[in-house]
Protein backbone atom coordinates (compact mmCIF):
# COMPACT_ATOMS: atom_id res chain seq x y z
CA UNK A 1 0.00 0.00 0.00
CA UNK A 2 2.63 2.79 0.96
CA UNK A 3 4.63 1.59 -2.41
CA UNK A 4 1.27 2.63 -4.61
CA UNK A 5 1.26 6.04 -2.53
CA UNK A 6 4.78 6.54 -3.64
CA UNK A 7 4.01 5.85 -7.05
CA UNK A 8 1.15 8.26 -7.02
CA UNK A 9 2.95 10.93 -5.33
CA UNK A 10 6.13 10.56 -7.73
CA UNK A 11 3.82 11.00 -10.33
CA UNK A 12 2.18 14.00 -8.79
CA UNK A 13 5.30 15.80 -8.63
CA UNK A 14 6.61 14.77 -11.96
CA UNK A 15 2.93 16.01 -13.61
CA UNK A 16 3.72 19.44 -11.33
CA UNK A 17 7.05 20.07 -12.77
CA UNK A 18 6.02 19.57 -16.09
CA UNK A 19 3.33 21.94 -15.86
CA UNK A 20 5.43 24.67 -14.12
CA UNK A 21 7.86 24.39 -17.02
CA UNK A 22 5.07 25.06 -19.78
CA UNK A 23 2.79 27.69 -18.52
CA UNK A 24 3.34 31.33 -16.63
CA UNK A 25 4.54 34.14 -17.84
CA UNK A 26 1.42 36.30 -18.30
CA UNK A 27 -0.69 36.69 -21.54
CA UNK A 28 -1.02 35.09 -24.68
CA UNK A 29 1.33 33.63 -27.25
CA UNK A 30 4.02 35.09 -29.14
CA UNK A 31 7.29 36.73 -26.93
CA UNK A 32 5.31 36.97 -23.63
CA UNK A 33 4.41 39.57 -22.11
CA UNK A 34 5.76 42.09 -19.07
CA UNK A 35 4.49 44.80 -16.94
CA UNK A 36 6.15 47.51 -15.44
CA UNK A 37 5.26 49.78 -12.45
CA UNK A 38 6.36 53.04 -12.69
CA UNK A 39 6.71 56.07 -10.80
CA UNK A 40 6.27 59.85 -12.26
CA UNK A 41 7.50 62.96 -10.17
CA UNK A 42 8.92 66.45 -10.55
CA UNK A 43 10.76 65.56 -12.38
CA UNK A 44 11.86 61.60 -12.52
CA UNK A 45 10.44 58.55 -13.40
CA UNK A 46 11.59 55.49 -11.20
CA UNK A 47 12.61 53.32 -12.51
CA UNK A 48 13.45 55.32 -15.80
CA UNK A 49 14.33 52.66 -18.18
CA UNK A 50 12.49 49.70 -19.10
CA UNK A 51 13.70 46.74 -20.76
CA UNK A 52 11.70 44.62 -23.31
CA UNK A 53 12.21 41.34 -25.80
CA UNK A 54 11.08 42.27 -29.74
CA UNK A 55 7.29 41.89 -29.98
CA UNK A 56 6.86 41.79 -26.15
CA UNK A 57 3.32 43.23 -25.22
CA UNK A 58 4.07 45.70 -22.22
CA UNK A 59 1.85 46.76 -19.52
CA UNK A 60 2.66 49.95 -18.09
CA UNK A 61 1.05 50.67 -14.48
CA UNK A 62 1.68 54.14 -14.24
CA UNK A 63 1.27 56.03 -11.21
CA UNK A 64 1.77 60.03 -10.62
CA UNK A 65 3.09 60.32 -7.03
CA UNK A 66 4.19 64.48 -7.84
CA UNK A 67 2.05 67.36 -7.73
CA UNK A 68 1.51 68.22 -10.72
CA UNK A 69 -0.12 66.32 -14.32
CA UNK A 70 2.74 64.32 -15.57
CA UNK A 71 2.58 61.58 -18.82
CA UNK A 72 4.66 58.82 -20.10
CA UNK A 73 4.77 58.93 -23.71
CA UNK A 74 6.74 56.78 -26.04
CA UNK A 75 6.47 58.87 -29.45
CA UNK A 76 8.12 56.32 -31.87
CA UNK A 77 5.35 53.75 -30.43
CA UNK A 78 2.44 56.68 -30.63
CA UNK A 79 1.84 55.50 -26.80
CA UNK A 80 1.34 57.76 -24.24
CA UNK A 81 -0.26 57.67 -20.58
CA UNK A 82 -1.77 61.32 -18.80
CA UNK A 83 -2.15 60.97 -15.20
CA UNK A 84 -3.26 63.51 -12.52
CA UNK A 85 -1.45 64.02 -9.03
CA UNK A 86 -2.23 61.07 -6.63
CA UNK A 87 -3.50 59.05 -10.07
CA UNK A 88 -2.68 55.72 -11.50
CA UNK A 89 -3.06 54.82 -15.05
CA UNK A 90 -2.53 51.88 -17.33
CA UNK A 91 -1.81 50.73 -20.60
CA UNK A 92 -0.33 48.39 -23.31
CA UNK A 93 2.07 48.51 -26.17
CA UNK A 94 3.77 45.92 -28.28
CA UNK A 95 7.39 46.65 -28.02
CA UNK A 96 9.04 46.81 -31.98
CA UNK A 97 10.45 44.06 -33.37
CA UNK A 98 13.64 46.09 -33.88
CA UNK A 99 15.95 46.05 -31.46
CA UNK A 100 17.18 49.44 -29.80
CA UNK A 101 16.62 52.36 -27.68
CA UNK A 102 12.81 54.27 -27.93
CA UNK A 103 13.07 57.60 -25.44
CA UNK A 104 10.33 57.82 -22.88
CA UNK A 105 9.57 61.50 -21.88
CA UNK A 106 6.77 63.71 -20.20
CA UNK A 107 5.50 65.64 -22.80
CA UNK A 108 4.37 68.52 -20.34
CA UNK A 109 5.71 71.80 -21.24
CA UNK A 110 9.53 71.98 -19.78
CA UNK A 111 9.13 68.64 -17.89
CA UNK A 112 11.41 66.69 -20.35
CA UNK A 113 14.30 69.42 -19.98
CA UNK A 114 13.59 69.18 -16.29
CA UNK A 115 14.82 65.58 -16.43
CA UNK A 116 11.80 63.52 -16.83
CA UNK A 117 12.94 61.15 -19.52
CA UNK A 118 13.84 57.91 -19.42
CA UNK A 119 14.21 54.86 -22.00
CA UNK A 120 12.62 51.54 -23.57
CA UNK A 121 15.72 49.42 -24.28
CA UNK A 122 14.36 46.42 -26.28
CA UNK A 123 17.14 43.71 -26.96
Amino acid sequence: MFRKFLIVLGFMIAATAVLAACGGGGGGGGAGATTVNIEGSEFAYQPADINAKPGEKVTVNFKNIGTVEHTFVIKDLNFKLTAQPGQSVSGSFTAPAAAGTYVIHCDVAGHTEAGMHGSLIVK
